[in-house]
């Protein structure tokens, strides 16, 4: 059986092989279940890829069925960092501070270097290219795969700013500085009333 890297889901000649596994003579019907250890070469892009297993994957043997020998499982890799707001202070006067606590954690398979939690004021739940960067962030060290990391800031919400409902955003790897297997699951919003 052998083993290959593959950014979709079909095995192709430009798929990289990472391992094999010897399979025994097998009788009709009878399974080969084992293990086989693999390195993710070095300098490979975070991202989404796919494992590709192929039996028989040297042609040795004369199959009543050739086309039905590989499978293909999902994987990323890489760091990936989300952000959760767990609270913050609200109401709050426009020109003051509010308290915001988040957590910070990396879903992804590999070690996230350190990074800067970004906050912003928004109208709606999503971030877009019209909601205020506050100038308060809060630094993050590393991470491991599956660490967390939680803290608070105090941002100051613009003086000027219309009493209504607000969300503050929290954006994990605020600054862009990681490269993630998913840059799409970044931020997290929390209602908050300006007064």
């Amino acid at each position: 059986t052998h083993i290959y890297l593959s950014s979709d889901a079909v095995l192709s000649a430009a798929d990289t092989l990472l391992g094999t596994r010897p399979v025994t003579a097998l009788a009709a019907g009878a399974p080969s279940v084992g293990s086989t250890p693999i390195t993710i070469p070095a300098g490979t892009p975070a991202g989404s890829y796919y494992l590709i297993a192929k039996a028989d994957g040297g042609g040795s043997v004369s199959e009543t069925q050739e086309s039905n020998n590989t499978s293909a499982e999902g994987v990323t890799i890489g760091p990936d960092l989300t952000a959760y707001v767990t609270t913050v202070t609200s109401p709050v006067q426009a020109g003051s501070l509010t308290t915001v606590r988040d957590s910070a954690t990396n879903r992804g398979g590999s070690d996230a270097g350190p990074s800067m939690t970004r906050y912003y004021l928004s109208v709606n739940s999503a971030l877009d290219a019209g909601d205020l960067l506050l100038a308060e962030g809060r630094p993050v060290p590393a991470l491991a795969a599956g660490a967390s990391n939680s803290g608070s800031a105090s941002v100051t919400i613009p003086a000027g700013t219309a009493p209504g409902s607000y969300y503050v955003i929290v954006k994990a790897d605020g600054d862009g500085s990681i490269a993630e297997s998913s840059e799409t699951n970044n931020t997290w919003p929390r209602s908050i009333r300006v007064e």
